[in-house]
């Protein structure tokens, strides 16, 4: 049981890194005028363009932990080590949106904090520069171990 339970927490962590890889790189080859029309395209006049998403996210941080502690293989150091690194990457990375946007780049209203974020992050990606070296390096190296060490394969 503990083995399919890991496989199958293997195959999700795979997926979810593959996914946060191939948004990271939209940042930096999607032109801004194809990011804004998506951004705006998704609030639509909305406050919010991420409710369904953010549902669906948080399930699945519960299936993951669930399935992290079914396995067994779990080592506390490591998962509050790889808890706090990960707040503490968000939280700088939305601090480096600090600067006000020009009238162009602003959303239209309804405004809310995160749709300003949202939009601040859009007209400039660059701005996290660090948070999103320090997280690609990371989900390089997690997806390498991954399929090396997990998955047995390329060794």
């Amino acid at each position: 049981m503990a083995d399919i339970v890991l496989l199958a927490l293997k195959v999700l962590l795979v997926f979810f890194i593959v996914y946060s890889l191939i948004k990271f790189m939209f940042f930096f080859f999607a032109k801004y005028d194809t990011r804004r029309k998506l951004l705006d395209s998704s609030y639509n006049g909305k406050t919010s363009a991420t409710k369904v998403q953010d549902i669906f996210l948080l399930v699945m941080i519960l299936i993951l932990t669930g399935l992290l502690f079914v396995s067994g293989a779990t080592e506390y150091i490591n998962f509050i080590t790889g808890l706090l690194v990960g707040m503490i990457l968000i939280q700088t990375y939305f601090h480096s949106f600090s600067k006000p946007l020009t009238p162009e780049e602003s959303p239209e209203a309804p405004i809310s904090p995160i749709k300003m974020m949202s939009y601040a992050i859009e007209a400039n990606p660059e701005k996290a520069w660090k948070q999103l070296v320090i997280m690609t390096i990371l989900f390089i190296w997690a997806l390498y171990m991954l399929l090396t060490q997990g998955f047995g394969l390329f060794g």
